[in-house]
């Protein structure tokens, strides 16, 4: 049960983060006047009428200059420079001045999970942060977020050769932590080498492990679901970007948009939908000046709806995957988010894909806890229209769960039908 003081510390948290935030107009004045990149996009005039302003795509960001992008007035004070992963071979590049990147923290604050997460930490005040640590900056902010709360963080990272993942599950098993910051697979396999290399610990790996924080990878409600039942913890996955620490993750079951944040939503044409439905998400930035994001399509597809929550929030987001690699059947938009919530419905699984053929689904599974399948087949023929075959593999088949991962693994579904609309791009 939340306390009154954590009420009144949301309360404030957001009543400030409202005072602070700027208008969409005056935030596009602001980088228009501080920013190479944004003055050649607006031209001279004072911004007007922020609905007619460009979008800016990820393409854009890339072919600019990072410099060009920096704040005039803040360019002596970042401190930090990152870029997103570029797994559509578009890094996007992002500056932080000291007090950007405290924002964080400060936004975990707003979280329901926060009182918990601390009582937590005073029992077991070990956290192991299994997130990249190289050019992203969720590892560092995870890794902030964590120390402030009173953790002891161990900076694992992820997806390089000095942290293999044996090496990982190596240090969970000798230091076990209470908290896990991870992408889910990642965890998965790390788990995985545990109960295979080290059996006679496993249990009590799992004893002491309370809580896994995820992000980097898209992660369903069912999924997450089940992971939480495998292991008996608490999953609290978080839908973040390097652009901003935009959306918190709710005991309500939803994800909300911190008022911080202006959000609108596109179709597939990149015509205006609005602030709610489902589409193509937009997103301006009304706090961050180092690096103003002003329209920025950051183009996953996603639903947007009111919320009446009880914690306060007032606007929640369903991810549903990237709009590049979003399929269309019986004139519907569909992404990994669709299937991935009836998958996990049946299991907890490691790894898949999905293949779309015209007149077929085949669908790739990997074992890994317990699962059922009748109905499996029968539910997706009734969501799809279209036969379903389903082929089980052993952890492993689709992910070399003891190598270094040298990609992300965003795509999931394949579209091989002739109508395919599809952009897979080259840098995955």
């Amino acid at each position: 049960m939340e306390g009154i003081r954590e009420r009144l510390r949301r309360k404030m948290l957001l009543g400030l983060l409202k005072l602070k935030a700027l208008s969409p107009e005056d935030m596009a004045e602001y980088a228009r006047r501080n920013t190479l990149f944004h003055r050649s996009l607006y031209g001279d005039k004072r911004v007007s009428d922020f609905k007619q302003l460009p979008l800016v795509t990820k393409a854009m960001t890339r072919d600019a200059s990072p410099y060009d992008r920096l704040s005039s007035e803040l360019k002596n004070k970042v401190i930090w420079y990152a870029e997103t992963t570029g797994s559509t071979g578009s890094p996007t590049p992002v500056f932080y001045t000291k007090q950007e990147f405290n924002g964080a923290y400060l936004l975990s604050l707003l979280s329901p999970y926060n009182a918990p997460l601390k009582a937590m930490l005073k029992e077991n005040r070990t956290c192991l942060n299994g997130l990249a640590l190289e050019f992203t900056i969720a590892g560092a902010s995870f890794a902030d977020m964590l120390v402030k709360n009173g953790g002891l963080v161990i900076n694992a990272g992820s997806r390089s050769t000095i942290g293999p993942p044996t090496r990982i599950a190596d240090a969970i098993v000798r230091l076990k932590p209470s908290i896990i910051a991870g992408a889910p697979l990642d965890f998965l396999c790390w788990m995985r080498i545990i109960k295979e290399d080290y059996p006679k610990e496993y249990d009590n790996v799992v004893d002491n492990l309370k809580i896994l924080l995820s992000t980097a990878e898209l992660c369903s409600d069912s999924r997450v679901a089940q992971i939480q039942k495998e292991f008996g913890i608490a999953h609290i996955n978080t839908y973040a970007c390097v652009e901003g620490f935009f959306t918190l993750t709710c005991p309500c079951k939803e994800k909300h948009i911190l008022p911080a944040y202006y959000v609108e939503l596109f179709d597939e044409n990149l015509n205006l939908i609005g602030e709610y439905g489902k589409g193509r998400i937009c997103i301006t930035n009304l706090l961050k000046k180092s690096t103003p994001f002003v329209r920025y399509l950051l183009d996953d597809l996603v639903v947007i709806s009111p919320s009446t929550c009880p914690y306060g929030f007032k606007k929640s987001v369903i991810p549903k995957g990237r709009y590049e690699l979003s399929v269309k059947i019986n004139d519907e938009l569909y992404n990994v988010d669709c299937f991935e919530e009836i998958i996990f419905k049946y299991g907890l699984f490691g790894d898949y894909n999905l293949y779309l053929f015209d007149d077929r689904i085949e669908l790739e599974l990997e074992e890994y806890g317990k699962m059922c399948l009748e109905g499996l087949e029968e539910e997706f023929q009734r969501s799809f229209n279209l036969p379903t075959k389903i082929k089980i593999q052993n952890f492993g088949k689709l992910t070399a769960y003891r190598q270094v991962r040298v990609s992300k693994p965003i795509l999931k579904l394949t579209d091989k039908r002739a109508s395919s609309t599809q952009k897979i791009p080259d840098v995955l």
